[in-house]
This record gives C-alpha cells, sequence and structure tokens, in this order.
C-alpha cells in the first residue's frame, strides 16, 4: 500500500549556512516550499522557540555534573509532564490524552485500580474544558521610525554582535535591494542580508555644499543646511572644533 508523503507548505528556518546553501534551495523549491527567513538578533521573530531555548538551557545547567546529550532524555521528559498553567494540562494530556508515567510510579506498587468506564467519563469531561489560551497584550508602545526608510537607497546597519568599545554602534551605508513594512534586505559586502527595520536608519549621501547652494538661498541659509546635512551624515563622528 503506498502511503500518502505530506511536505510542509511553508518553512521558517534562520540565515544560517547550511539553509542558506544552494542544495537547501534547490530542495525547497523541489517540494514547494515557500521558506521564511528569521531576522538576525531579533528574538521576537520567533518568540515562542526563544523562551523554549531559554527553559531548555537552564535545565541543562541544572544538570551539569552530567553529561548534557546524557541528561536531554530526562529534562525533555520533565518538560512533557509538566503542568502548565494556561492550558491547565501537561504536554503529554494534550497530545495523548492523559499523563504520561515518571520513572518512579514504576517503584510503587498500587492496590487499586480504578474503573475504566469511570475513569474515561472524567477523561472525557477533562478534555471538554481545555480551551487555548487567550492572547495576552504585554503592552503597547510606539516605536519612531524615520519615514525616510520607505524611499532612501542607503541605509545603516546597528551591530548587536560584541564589539569593541570604540567601535561604532552601526555599519554601512549598505545599498537596499528590497523592503516591506518590517524587513529590509541589504547588500552587505556582497551578501544579502535580511534583517528587521528596529536595526537599521537611513543614511543620507551629501554632496559638496560649495557646488550646492542654490540661487535664491542665503549664504546663512546654505550653512544652516550643510551643517544638518553634516551631522546625518556622520551620526557617530565627534563634533568639529574651532579654533
Amino acid at each position: 500500500m503506498d502511503l500518502p508523503v505530506w511536505t510542509t507548505t511553508r518553512l521558517t528556518t534562520d540565515q544560517g549556512t547550511q539553509y542558506e546553501s544552494a542544495l537547501f534551495q534547490v530542495l525547497t523549491k523541489f517540494l514547494g516550499t515557500a521558506r521564511q527567513r528569521t531576522t538576525s538578533y531579533h528574538p521576537a521573530a520567533n518568540g515562542q522557540i526563544e523562551r523554549f531555548h531559554r527553559q531548555l538551557k537552564a535545565a541543562v545547567m541544572a544538570h551539569g555534573k552530567f553529561q548534557w546529550s546524557s541528561a536531554l532524555p530526562t529534562i525533555l521528559l520533565e518538560f512533557r509532564a509538566t503542568w502548565k498553567e494556561d492550558l491547565e494540562a501537561t504536554t503529554a494530556d494534550m497530545v495523548y490524552g492523559a499523563p504520561i508515567r515518571l520513572p518512579e510510579e514504576f517503584l510503587r506498587t498500587t492496590t487499586n485500580s480504578p474503573d475504566s468506564s469511570t475513569f474515561v467519563e472524567k477523561l472525557e469531561e477533562v478534555m471538554q474544558r481545555l480551551l487555548p489560551p487567550k492572547t495576552q497584550h504585554h503592552g503597547q508602545h510606539s516605536v519612531f521610525f524615520s519615514k525616510d526608510l520607505s524611499s532612501c537607497s542607503l541605509v545603516f546597519l546597528r551591530t548587536d554582535a560584541l564589539r569593541k568599545g570604540l567601535k561604532p554602534p552601526y555599519e554601512g551605508p549598505f545599498p537596499v535591494l528590497d523592503r516591506n513594512e518590517k524587513i529590509f534586505k541589504m547588500n552587505k559586502n556582497g551578501k544579502e542580508l535580511t534583517v528587521n527595520i528596529d536595526h537599521v536608519k537611513p543614511a543620507y549621501v551629501v554632496r559638496d555644499c560649495d557646488s550646492t547652494r542654490l540661487p535664491h538661498q542665503s549664504p546663512q541659509h546654505h550653512r544652516r543646511t550643510c551643517k544638518r546635512t553634516e551631522q546625518q551624515r556622520h551620526p557617530q563622528g565627534l563634533p568639529s572644533l574651532k579654533l
């Protein structure tokens, strides 16, 4: 009997080299899977996985005297048997309809065997009361975005990785390849990079101030314009000193 083969229609990955390789791109195209990239240094793009990784890391650290690969099955068993307040059930309850037996329970001797029909009725009542958790809004705050991000051709990229003390927090400018409301694609040193809009700011190209003064502009107005533009061009530079 031939069993149907199912493939996912959408796949979310990070920007690791194994996912950016030509082999992986050909494979997703062959399977008809649309691939989405998470943005670098932006945990909110995959918040649920990041929270689980935080809990998993803390659990592995608690078993520090053991090899982490040996302690991993026990840790995963703990996660599946842990009561979740928002679901009012464990992960095993949601998958199997009943809690899983922990190793300690195999050592206990039970004298009273529960009635199967009563257990099934109680299980049905519990499963009917299970509801998905309500969406929680932890707060609303407005984030400033420059209006020039919708039309600029060059952007500065914020460096969130560990850097030296005197290294500027922004790199660039880099040319913009594509953009939408939240995602920017840019060419960084010949490599296509996808980042979140929170990590970029527009770059302003400054022309020679001596040749850009319009006929109707006064010298004072022209000097003020050049000064403001020069500050935009060097956002991290030191102010000039007049001797």
